[in-house]
């Protein structure tokens, strides 16, 4: 199979490798809240310490993921999956064998090149695997990676540290991340760089000069910034509001995040279906944005709010599902997947980046219901950028997936 366009049948093995690498990439990323306390303990280091440990791995995504998506299509994107893989593991490496702080925050810029690497040459390989009436379904299925590998570490994580201590979801980095890349290298034996460099650079910059790709990148920012806002900060609220002890707050939590998985299915499902994509997002960020809002109220009773959590994150998984339905109908004058990917990318590192911190002053300001009308602020201008992304001619054009060839 060539990786220059669709496919004429659909390689669901090959489709099922790529999410695997996307979940085990978001396994890296929800490694390190688990290990806090053992890091203070062993190393001694401070919260800001650890903050700046934790943020790094978005920070470089919200750096370099449009480079990271320019790059794959110049240089071809299972080349750029295969470093991916290589600098995960060898990331997890350092960080396993790290003597102290400083190595270990070093080793976290290595992982986040790393998954930018993957997350951004996936979809696109999925793009090749994919024919074109199954291409959303197989893209809704890729946008609910983070929510499973998230989980994944969740449920893994007592398990490693009970063996290894803090160290054992870095070496189960390295060797997931040597075994993906065996496997990788199997599926994808050949080398894509030349298919790859059609388009020069400048050209490949030129088509993100439309507005579209940069709509619903801002749409994927306020997502992500929602989202992580509220994972990263109800065990918290559910400690102090409703008084659960940790172990029931985090088996929540870690309810809250597997439900967004199945949403993102039925999003690339319905957007299989023949639903609009953009209609999908208005939908799901108008509920994200009234779920949010219900939950952090103020004097409410507890279960309906505990059920708005549960409806945010659900409906909400609709919503990235929706804009990687987008993508390919966006990319296609220009067959530049990667670059408009690693637009969407950057976008949604940055807001998950700015999300935690921003909630935490909304707080410390005006308790939690301030969050609650913080969602229904962010709700609102998502909705404008999906209006005025939903005018755009390619996303209006029926069946426009099918003339995607980069």
């Amino acid at each position: 199979m060539g990786s220059a366009g669709i496919a004429s049948s659909s390689d669901w093995p090959r489709v099922g490798l790529l999410l695997l690498c996307g979940m085990f990439a978001a396994t890296q990323v929800g490694k390190l809240p688990p290990s806090m306390t053992e890091l203070r303990e062993q190393y001694g280091a401070s919260l800001v310490q650890l903050g700046w440990i934790t943020s790094v791995f978005n920070l470089t995504a919200a750096t370099v993921g449009l480079a990271a998506g320019l790059l794959a299509d110049r240089i071809g994107r299972r080349n750029i999956l295969k470093l991916g893989l290589l600098a995960l593991g060898a990331g997890a490496l350092i960080g396993a064998l790290s003597p102290g702080i400083g190595v270990l925050f070093a080793s976290r810029i290595v992982e986040g090149l790393g998954f930018v690497c993957i997350v951004v040459s996936a979809p696109a390989l999925m793009r090749d695997a994919a024919t074109a009436s199954r291409l959303k379904l197989a893209l809704g299925l890729w946008s609910s990676y983070m929510a499973l590998g998230m989980t994944t570490m969740l449920l893994l994580a007592p398990l490693l540290m009970g063996a290894l201590g803090w160290r054992g979801g870095w070496w189960v980095g390295v060797l997931g991340a040597a075994a993906l890349l065996t496997l990788t290298l199997w599926a994808f034996p050949e080398d894509d760089r030349a298919a790859a460099a059609v388009q020069a650079p400048a050209a490949l910059l030129a088509g993100l000069q439309s507005s579209t790709p940069w709509l619903l990148a801002g749409c994927f920012a306020i997502y992500t910034l929602q989202w992580m806002t509220m994972m990263v900060w109800l065990p918290t609220f559910l400690q102090d509001e409703f008084g659960f002890g940790l172990a029931r707050a985090t088996g929540f939590v870690a309810v809250v995040i597997i439900v967004n998985a199945p949403g993102a299915w039925l999003g690339g499902w319905l957007s299989n279906r023949g639903v609009s994509p953009a209609l999908l997002m208005l939908v799901s960020t108008l509920v994200m944005g009234f779920a949010g809002w219900g939950a952090f109220a103020a004097g409410a009773d507890p279960l309906p709010r505990l059920a708005l959590c549960i409806a945010f994150s659900f409906v909400g998984g609709v919503l990235p599902a929706a804009i990687y339905a987008c993508l390919p109908a966006v990319a296609a004058p220009r067959q530049n997947f990667g670059s408009v990917n690693g637009l969407a990318v950057q976008a949604s590192n940055l807001g998950a980046l700015l999300g935690p911190p921003s909630a935490a002053a909304l707080v410390g300001l005006g308790g939690w219901h301030g969050m609650g009308w913080a969602y229904l602020a962010t709700a609102a201008a998502s909705a404008m950028l999906i209006l005025r992304a939903a005018k755009a001619p390619e996303l209006q054009a029926p069946g426009s997936t099918r003339a995607v060839h980069g």
